[in-house]
């Protein structure tokens, strides 16, 4: 694994900065010194990047650039200074002089990766930093699989139809959700071979890589399964809201899986903090807030930009990815946005606020959380007397689906 130094004497900082790596999939070592610093530097091996804060107590962050300088100047074309004050001449003559990255306090997530990802030589609009992390989960073999097959024009049903049938769970999931009211199909599907007929290879492809994301848990406590119940719950309502807007089928068939797939960053978090994650969720109960705002506070970074990264390294559609990732910016989307990603995004986020409301995925109901509920609801021209009747079929659907798939 890639390997970060990080010099700050602010624990926090040092933290902070440490989450970071480990999210853009680097190991951390930290230290409060310079003189620790370059102990480690001596002792440790290769660095692909060094963190140092500007003022510490013993060497100031020029200082150890000038020692690295000295011993390593590749690894010094790798060294980033960070200062919560602002350079004076002086310094700011050194730092242009010596080409030295700088980050100001306070710094976020995007600034780090940014940063990181021009070190690697890939750019600011490359996402292969975050890609390759082992926190990212692999596909699931079996899924591997499907998808590999699924991209092969010369793939018959009968190929695919064993794939799946290699895993019984999959198998049995995938006919429960052909079933379930998420497509409401006017025949009853018996075998895999007619869901693959009725559904097209596209749709059980993805229907088995999100039906997927429930193994990539490492747990399945209480948390776990709210975050299930959650994404259950969004993908039901999506498929009510299209209806109720009279979309096309294409449509429904996009959001139900937008829905199960809406919040998997946050699965990603809990994986890899769940202490972390607790205090988040208790937070966003006790104050009342919506999680995309309480999450940049405590991680710096969104569950929205985590599970857009997984969609794009499981080979999902752009337009998926996309709405993963604006799901909770959809007032800035133009409804042009590319592979109709604003329009799946409105129903997601309509879901979404249905859901708080009635406290599906939360401890209780949220009734007070304002996710822009109305404003969706006359965005997708669904009246009030249409809204009342959606939300009590969803209710009594809820609960029928849960039972299928926990």
């Amino acid at each position: 694994m890639a390997r970060i130094l990080i010099i700050d004497d602010d624990p926090e900082i040092a933290e902070i900065l440490d989450l970071y790596s480990d999210f853009l999939g680097y190991d951390a070592d930290t230290v409060s010194s310079g003189m620790q610093a370059l102990q480690k530097l001596a002792g440790n091996g290769f660095y692909n990047a060094v963190f140092c804060d500007l003022t510490l107590q013993d060497l100031n962050g020029f200082k150890i650039f000038e020692k690295i300088n000295q011993s390593d100047p590749e690894l010094a074309g790798r060294f980033i200074l960070l200062t919560g004050a602002a350079l004076d001449g002086d310094m700011e003559n050194q730092v242009k002089a010596k080409k030295i990255r700088v980050i100001q306090k306070p710094f976020n997530f995007e600034d780090i990766k940014m940063i990181l990802e021009s070190i690697e030589g890939r750019g600011a609009d490359s996402k292969n930093v975050l890609l390759q992390t082992g926190n990212l989960p692999a596909v699931p073999a079996v899924a591997a699989r499907i998808l590999e097959l699924v991209k092969n024009e010369n793939t018959g049903i009968e190929e695919l139809k064993q794939a799946i049938m290699s895993d019984n769970s999959l198998t049995s999931r995938i006919l429960q959700m052909a079933n379930s009211v998420f497509f409401r199909l006017r025949q009853k599907i018996d075998t895999v071979s007619d869901a693959i007929t009725v559904l097209g290879f596209n749709t059980i492809r993805t229907i088995a890589l999100a039906v997927s994301t429930r193994n990539i848990y490492k747990n399945f406590g209480l948390i776990e399964q709210k975050l299930w119940e959650h994404s259950l719950g969004v993908s039901l309502a999506a498929g009510l809201i299209v209806d109720e807007a009279r979309l096309p089928r294409n449509v429904r068939e996009e959001a139900v899986i937008a829905g199960l797939l809406h919040d998997v960053g946050k699965v990603i978090m809990n994986n890899g903090h769940p202490d972390k994650f607790l205090r988040l969720v208790q937070l966003v109960h006790e104050e009342r807030l919506p999680f995309c705002m309480v999450e940049k506070d405590i991680f710096g970074f969104s569950h929205a930009q985590l599970g857009s990264m997984l969609a794009e390294k499981w080979g999902f559609s752009e337009g998926l990815s996309g709405v993963i990732l604006h799901h909770h910016g959809w007032r800035q989307l133009d409804k042009t946005a590319p592979g109709g990603t604003a329009r799946v995004c409105y129903i997601i986020s309509l879901a979404d606020a249905l859901c708080a409301r009635l406290g599906i995925g939360y401890k209780e109901p949220m009734q007070d959380l304002d996710l822009g509920e109305e404003e969706l609801k006359r965005v997708l021209k669904i009246d009030a007397g249409s809204y009342e009747e959606l939300t009590s079929s969803f209710k009594e659907t809820y609960l029928l689906e849960k039972m299928l798939f926990t």
